[in-house]
């Protein structure tokens, strides 16, 4: 063998044994970050529903090794609960039931800009160019109504002024809940408040929140809900209660269900990894599963017949601009 081919030789070993060093380095401090990943524990702030955001945490558990504390509430409470946690932020994701409030988060520069790769999956109606906003589920609102008090369903919001709902609609309180919130702003941007003084000239009173203002509705308290949330009557109605659910034929709010990550987040790679989670099609099936409208869907639709829901067109910066506005008018409206 020549001088110049054992010099080759013994270059070409010099250097897979570095190669070697080089991979087993990368290898060793992969694994270390992943280790140290999967020790951390991440906070998540949900308004649920609950059965849904436990099946989602499990499963995000067992996929990653990373460990998942979660506070359920309305989206009211987490907002109360982030607020007073400024300066000592502990939660690393929020998930919120109001786009409007989501949108505030991220006005106040809050949020943390991810561009996931799945995004390009989401609903035309549901990106966010600003890539903090992922919404990765949607609810919308309609009438919720007791089937044994009402022998003819409603079709449409107004019916709800006429005279079998005299003194038994309730609506969920804007100051609780975030679906309803969104709705009585966003249905005060289409149409003023003629309608509500029609409602408050009949009898209509603020309830509590969603799940308050549905129990009313099932133990026949009430005859109606004015904005009241599907996925949970259409649940209802599932397990047999005695109640309908309409979308009004004039037009509804489909209501995009916002996940954030913090600034202030302390573990933002596995907050990353659980944004990234939201968007599989794993999740995305029990999502629908929850008569929730999935995030990627294609179309926006009834769950329980695929027939499409008249949905209203809403510019959530213009939303976040006229909230107090309305917010302020509903309330007077109804001399709160």
């Amino acid at each position: 063998m020549s001088k110049a081919a054992i010099i080759t030789l013994s270059t070409l070993g010099v250097l897979a044994i570095g190669t070697s060093l080089y991979v087993n380095h990368h290898q060793k401090k992969t694994l270390t970050a992943n280790a140290q990943t999967s020790q951390q524990v991440l906070t998540v702030y949900t308004a649920g529903p609950k059965p849904l955001s436990d099946q989602i945490i499990h499963g995000f558990e067992a996929k990653t090794g990373i460990k998942v504390k979660s506070f359920d509430g309305t989206t009211g409470k987490i907002l109360s609960k982030v607020k007073a946690e400024q300066g000592n932020s502990q939660a690393d994701v929020l998930i919120l039931a109001s786009m409007a409030a989501g949108v505030d988060l991220q006005k106040n520069g809050q949020l943390l800009t991810y561009q996931l790769a799945r995004a390009k999956h989401l609903n035309a109606q549901f990106k966010d160019a600003s890539h903090q906003l992922v919404n990765y589920s949607a609810s919308a609102v309609g009438i919720t109504y007791n089937t044994q008090h009402i022998k003819s369903a409603p079709t449409d919001w107004s019916d709800l002024t006429t005279t079998p709902y005299r003194n038994q609609v309730t609506i969920p309180d804007p100051q609780t809940s975030g679906s309803s919130l969104d709705f009585i702003n966003a249905y005060q941007m289409k149409h003023g408040t003629k309608l509500l003084k029609a409602l408050q000239e009949n009898g209509a009173d603020i309830g509590g929140a969603n799940k308050e203002v549905l129990d009313a509705v099932i133990t026949g308290q009430k005859a109606a809900v004015f904005g009241g949330v599907d996925y949970m009557s259409l649940t209802a109605i599932k397990k047999g209660e005695k109640i309908g659910f309409v979308y009004p034929k004039s037009g509804t709010l489909v209501n995009p269900r916002p996940a954030m990550i913090l600034k202030a987040s302390r573990h933002q790679a596995a907050a990353k990894q659980f944004i990234d989670y939201l968007l599989s099609a794993k999740v995305q099936k029990q999502i629908q599963k929850s008569n929730l409208i999935p995030g990627t869907a294609s179309d926006l639709t009834d769950p329980r017949n695929g027939e499409t829901i008249k949905a209203y067109t809403v510019n959530w910066t213009s939303a976040n601009a006229a909230l107090t506005k309305n917010v302020v008018a509903f309330n007077q409206v109804f001399s709160r």
